[in-house]
């Protein structure tokens, strides 16, 4: 990949705090490379949908649903395509790609029950909406998909209850399977993808801490809550599988710090269980993705910027490496660019408008 880079010193992120301690050998760096925008969107979305292809999934200036084709030259974002859908609430909108030409988003429609919009992307990166399909009421939803074109959805319901939801996505439409719930009361929560047909949830509870939930989906596309963990207070969240067996949270802690934990994930029993963390600066909002094998992270800092750090790992504790801020922002998303070191940012930018941006980093202690 032909990278045009601008490299920012590495004291300027978020992360500079914790230069201090890392040792005189390590190389570690994250910089921005190129990005793209287009109009004023209120929520947004994105995931990898090919290497070098990304999807924004937003909530547009008319407040439809749309979704946005990216792809990566290597010196350039291009657009090349994008469909609306139906009105939909002025809530969380989340985006997976099921493979390079089949994409579902996830938000909730004006009646208030979740609502699945399923698109076709061509390899030229036309979209084309194919499929729509509505499910529990509730005040937010996230989604991951789990394989076998069978995702799953978490649910805030309007009672305040977390459940979740299981579809088939295809060709034909979407299908609601089956539903599994926790019984836990939240306020908000994400889900990602852990293998072996499990998905782990993180939670804000009605308490304000942050709740871990493993889910296991079975042949017939039943879901249950196999198993939970359990941490401190929390204002912000999201999750990211990562590394074999782990998934890592990303959080605003009670202090109001961007706070990353890494959790072990048991394949077979699904039980979670806490092996590190690292504490860096003040945040308002927090995201969660890959950059090769580390974790990427997301958030808008204490300045009121987008800021992309990368979270070095050294077999057994997590470590905060270095970040790099770009343009001011009030919401952010991320996910991975290609299987190497890039990643990208989809945010909604201080002015209302949408921003997808491509990092480049690394983190070797």
């Amino acid at each position: 990949m032909n990278i045009n880079r601008r490299t920012y010193a590495a004291a300027a992120g978020l992360l500079a705090a914790c230069m201090a301690a890392a040792t005189a050998s390590a190389q570690e760096f994250m910089t921005y490379e190129y990005g793209a925008s287009a109009g004023a969107i209120s929520q947004v979305s994105v995931a990898n949908l090919a290497p070098n292809w990304v999807v924004t999934g937003v909530r547009n200036s008319q407040g439809n649903v749309e979704l946005i084709a990216w792809e990566s030259t290597g010196h350039a974002l291009v657009r090349k395509g994008s469909a609306t859908g139906p009105t939909i609430a002025n809530a969380k909108v989340t985006t997976v790609a099921l493979s390079p030409n089949l994409v579902v988003t996830a938000a909730i429609g004006t009646e208030g029950f979740v609502a699945l919009y399923s698109w076709a992307v061509s390899s030229s990166g036309a979209v084309t909406l194919a499929n729509a399909a509505g499910g529990l009421s509730a005040r937010a939803v996230s989604i991951a998909n789990v394989g076998n074109n069978v995702v799953l959805t978490a649910n805030v319901t309007t009672d305040g209850t977390l459940d979740l939801q299981t579809w088939l996505v295809n060709s034909s439409g979407i299908v609601w399977e089956s539903t599994g719930a926790s019984g836990a009361l939240v306020t908000n929560t994400a889900i990602a993808a852990a293998g072996n047909s499990k998905a782990v949830t993180a939670s804000r509870t009605d308490a304000g801490d942050l709740r871990l939930d493993t889910w296991a989906v079975d042949a017939s596309g039943n879901v249950s809550d196999v198993a939970t963990a359990s941490a401190g207070a929390v204002s912000q969240l999201d999750i990211t599988a990562w590394d074999a067996g782990h998934v890592a949270t990303p959080v605003r802690n009670g202090a109001g710090d961007l706070e990353l934990i890494d959790w072990a994930v048991n394949p077979t029993t699904g039980a979670i269980t806490r092996k590190s963390s690292a504490t860096v600066g003040a945040v308002s909002q927090v995201a969660a993705s890959t950059i090769g094998p580390l974790v990427f992270t997301a958030s808008v800092n204490s300045g009121g910027k987008v800021d992309a750090g990368v979270w070095g790992y050294n077999g057994s504790q997590i470590t905060a490496g270095v970040s790099t801020p770009e343009e001011a922002g009030a919401a952010v998303a991320a996910a991975p660019l290609t299987t190497e070191l890039y990643s990208v940012t989809a945010s909604r930018t201080a002015a209302g408008n949408l921003q997808v941006d491509v990092w480049y980093g690394d983190y070797v202690p």
